[in-house]
């Protein structure tokens, strides 16, 4: 075992290939301080007096007397606030369902695995486990809410498309505010608004338009008239707006229009139970929920095992790494597994190229979006182009 210093990551490690750990601890040393053992209860003991200072376990699934998806359940219970991964030789083997919901891991990463791509997940959980820095942006609520009040905002069409045939299958509803556009990115003017009353009121303005719009939804989109619209915890968490959530869905159903609800991963916490109870109400009505930039945190495995959530979306970031980055493509392909396992949708955004459709169809993504496959635009845009081709 060996001696920590606490000023870099502590990282406890746990793996009967001796090989593996003197090279991990020789060539990782300067960046994080590794403690290691070959025996899982000798490992457990250390957690249990460590726990405050661990910053991460890892584990081996296959190990002699304590099997890699036992110890990290057992990690789970004595530290639960420090992140579990686990290595596997033969990734298949593994009883998926048990590893998200009792061992909690948050990666898995196929063995023989590089040291140089043990460091970059590493780096990845240990930057992702950081508090969040509180937001500098110099967008307020009340600009927002001064927009909402001028009419200023509008919304576009981005379509989705099924993997399989890449046919059209329904399309994503975004909020534009060019006036606030002019001096901020989208996703900080809806970062500045999340947890503030000003949210639901944006979010109503936006399904009365929607509500609106409806039929003419229904006769560009035919049977594909499927409409992705993005919502906030805060909203799910309002009591008064969850029945209005409910009465949209309805609303839009009666004129032939289906609405799913997608909400930021980095919004969700896995023990709110609040709002896995709004969620599961939801789903009860036979409203689905996905997770929208799946992969771009800590949560994404253990969100997965309160059984809620209708599928996932994956981030763009991750999406766009599958070419070049062999973590987040194995990530991908296995996540896709789980998926199918339990059920659940899975799409991908940030589709930038022919060679990223091709590969996430062979992992069997369900459904893509993205820039190379369609930009988002106005409906009248699309009416006007679907027009023209049907004159043409």
């Amino acid at each position: 075992m060996d001696v920590v210093n606490t000023k870099r990551p502590v990282i406890l490690m746990v793996d009967d290939d001796e090989k593996l750990l003197a090279a991990v601890r020789r060539t990782l040393a300067t960046s994080f301080e590794f403690v290691t053992f070959s025996d899982g209860q000798m490992a457990l003991d250390w957690l249990s007096h460590n726990r405050e200072r661990t910053d991460l376990v890892i584990a081996d699934l296959i190990m002699p007397t304590l099997d890699g998806i036992s110890f990290l359940k057992q990690a789970a219970r004595i530290a639960p606030m420090v992140s579990r991964m686990m290595l596997s030789g033969n990734i298949s083997t593994i009883s998926l369902r048990e590893a998200i919901s009792q061992a909690m891991v948050t990666r898995v990463l196929a063995k023989p695995v590089s040291v140089s791509v043990l460091k970059d997940a590493i780096d990845r959980v240990i930057q992702t486990n950081k508090p969040a820095e509180k937001p500098t942006s110099r967008v307020t609520p009340m600009m927002v809410n001064s927009t909402i009040d001028q009419a200023k905002f509008s919304t576009v069409l981005q379509p989705r498309f099924a993997a399989s045939d890449l046919g059209l299958c329904g399309v994503e509803v975004l909020c534009r505010m060019p006036s606030l556009e002019k001096d901020f990115g989208v996703d900080e003017i809806f970062e500045a608004c999340r947890d503030h009353p000003v949210i639901n009121r944006l979010t109503s303005q936006l399904m009365a338009v929607m509500i609106d719009q409806a039929p003419r939804y229904r006769a560009l989109l035919g049977d594909s008239s499927n409409l992705a619209v993005n919502i906030s915890a805060y909203s799910l968490k309002t009591p008064e707006f969850l029945d209005l959530l409910i009465r949209f869905y309805e609303k839009m159903r009666m004129r032939g229009v289906v609405v799913t609800y997608e909400i930021p991963e980095r919004q969700l916490v896995p023990d709110d139970q609040e709002l896995l109870g709004s969620v599961s109400r939801l789903r009860e009505r036979g409203i689905a929920v996905l997770i929208d930039d799946f992969g771009s945190g800590n949560n994404s495995l253990e969100l997965l095992r309160h059984e809620v959530f209708a599928g996932i979306k994956l981030d763009r970031e991750l999406v766009r790494g599958i070419m070049t980055d062999f973590l987040d493509d194995a990530f991908v392909e296995w996540i896709a597994q789980v998926c199918w396992k339990m059920g659940l949708s899975i799409s991908a955004k940030g589709i930038e190229s022919g060679a990223v459709v091709e590969k996430l169809q062979v992992y069997g993504i369900t459904e893509l979006q993205g820039f190379y496959l369609g930009s988002p635009e106005p409906l009248d845009v699309w009416e006007e182009k679907t027009a023209t081709a049907m004159s043409a």
